[in-house]
């Protein structure tokens, strides 16, 4: 009997407890016992509603103060040189091919290193590659800042341009990375609006420097000239240095911790943002697990390197190749138009100048060629520096900042009427405002008036666009994505500033229907993209 009783109650302790005796024991029921102990559990939750959990506050808000440095050297180091020429080319001797070479030299820096700094990045992580990619940019800016010759002035710059693409490219990521879904395509396009800012004080930093000629400064005997376009490009100099030291400050990327497998160091980041952006203790933070997007924590290192290429392999394979090419594509053809439109506009300003009467067409082609000075008796042309004025400069700035309406308007639309159809409508808008240059154009004003529209409304494309595939593609591939993108873009502009000169030997009008072409045919290929309005990020 005793052996039988001990085998029921064995019995009962390996199998279902009868609900009358959990009733008596407890005064629950087994149901309400088990839905309690599924409320005890920790609830496991995805990136996006971890990154929501920590609202929006002063951490976005210096996150965004952090990235304006950046934006405006991603202007500067590919735009500054341009501003120079008209004192370097007699200080180096530069010829048009010369400066021409120059400003395409640092594009092919930013070419040549892209799918490095994509593949760095998302095997290595964001914070890192931004922190020395823009400080050491910042070195070698400086290096070029004071360059003495032509050739030490293109291989700085290369290099300038080689080292700046990958942390730009990161940033791109990180900024999405730290928003959650309603505010990540209004933030990206917030920081467009910081190319607004340095197209507009850029040529006010040139001008408190470039109208200095007499600032030159000898060192060592002589054997060093410092002129006042070496301290403007010094001045250049100090914003990737800014941006490297301030993103020192601030953590690595949770998505990027997530997708490593690092939930413990991604919580923490979570928790400081949270606490940031609230002023709560990080023990408030309502999370309490986050989704395991990885078996466990994968190698560092070279072990992460070895592993990246089979990493990235989905990239080039179905469905991501399609959409990487098209919209590689697309990026390819609006750099094309935004960007040879931009980089030509000093000259075409300087030719309106002395034709203030008289439409573009005419003064595309002037007749005339400038006297020679009356004491020169020397051979050829005698090298001659442009002087320049403060109305050239102003005109710039008029161009410049002709983006702040369209990004504001922008940032309503985009969540209510998708970014790809902002994207496409914009490149429409554009394609019109330029094909009509050549016959509106009747003087600076006018020009002035139709280049600001185009280029506001080619910039807002472009910042749609590249909000797209920051939600189209995973965290393992969201940087390499970009990378390429971006380098594709950057092809388009090498592009455009060759064909643009080109295209005039045939007539005024076949530059400017080229880009309007192109324009219209990338906003069509636009409505082919997926819809990625407020997508959730994988």
């Amino acid at each position: 009997m005793v052996a039988q009783g001990c085998d029921a109650e064995a019995a009962a302790r390996g199998g279902d407890i009868p609900h009358d005796h959990l009733f008596k024991v407890t005064g629950l029921s087994s149901n309400n016992l088990q839905k309690l102990a599924q409320d005890a559990a920790p609830v496991v939750s995805d990136f996006e509603a971890a990154i929501a959990a920590t609202q929006y506050g002063r951490f976005n808000v210096l996150l965004l103060a952090c990235s304006l440095p950046a934006f405006w050297s991603a202007v500067s180091v590919t735009s500054s040189v341009s501003y120079i020429f008209t004192r370097a080319k007699c200080d180096m001797d530069l010829s048009l091919l010369d400066m021409g070479t120059v400003t395409a030299i640092t594009y092919a820096g930013m070419i040549m290193s892209a799918m490095i700094w994509g593949f760095l990045s998302d095997t290595l992580g964001r914070r890192y590659i931004m922190v020395w990619g823009f400080l050491g940019a910042g070195v070698l800016e400086v290096a070029a800042a004071l360059s003495q010759s032509f050739a030490m002035l293109l291989v700085t710059r290369f290099f300038c341009g080689f080292l700046f693409n990958g942390p730009f490219a990161v940033l791109l990521s990180y900024i999405a990375e730290l928003h959650r879904t309603e505010h990540r395509a209004r933030a990206l396009l917030l920081t467009s609006m910081f190319y607004t800012l340095a197209n507009t004080t850029l040529p006010l930093l040139a001008w408190a420097f470039l109208t200095h000629p007499e600032w030159d400064v000898e060192l060592f005997g002589g054997q060093i000239v410092i002129h006042a376009w070496n301290l403007f490009l010094l001045a250049t100099a100090l914003m990737p240095l800014l941006s490297g030291a301030a993103f020192v400050f601030l953590p690595e990327s949770p998505k990027f911790l997530m997708s490593r497998g690092r939930n413990d160091e991604a919580m923490a980041v979570f928790r400081g943002i949270y606490s940031m952006n609230t002023g709560r203790p990080g023990e408030e933070y309502p999370i309490e697990k986050l989704h395991s997007e990885r078996a466990g924590e994968l190698a560092g290192g070279l072990a992460a390197l070895r592993g990246g290429g089979a990493q990235l392999a989905p990239l080039f394979r179905a469905p991501h190749a399609c959409w990487l090419l098209l919209l590689c594509g697309i990026h390819v053809g609006c750099m094309f138009g935004s960007n040879t439109l931009r980089l030509w506009y000093p000259q075409l300003a300087a030719m309106i100048g002395n034709h203030v009467d008289e439409s573009l067409c005419s003064a595309i082609a002037p007749d005339a060629t400038p006297p020679l000075p009356a004491d020169w008796e020397g051979e050829g042309e005698p090298c001659q520096p442009i002087d320049t004025d403060m109305v050239t400069y102003l005109q710039s700035v008029i161009v410049g900042s002709g983006s702040i309406l369209t990004y504001g308007i922008g940032g309503m639309l985009v969540n209510k009427c998708g970014k790809k159809l902002v994207t496409a409508v914009c490149c429409w808008v554009a394609a019109a405002l330029i094909m009509t240059m050549p016959v509106l154009g009747a003087g600076a004003f006018s020009v002035v008036a139709l280049v600001t529209a185009a280029l506001a409304f080619t910039s807002l494309s472009g910042a749609a666009l590249s909000s797209i595939p920051v939600d189209l593609f995973p965290t393992d591939l969201r940087v390499m994505a970009l990378a390429i993108y971006l380098m594709t873009g950057r092809m388009g502009t090498i592009l455009g500033t060759v064909a643009f000169p080109a295209l005039m030997d045939f007539g005024c009008y076949p530059p400017f229907i080229a880009i309007s072409g192109v324009l219209i045919v990338c906003g069509a290929a636009c409505l082919l993209l997926p819809n990625t309005t407020l997508k959730r990020m994988e």
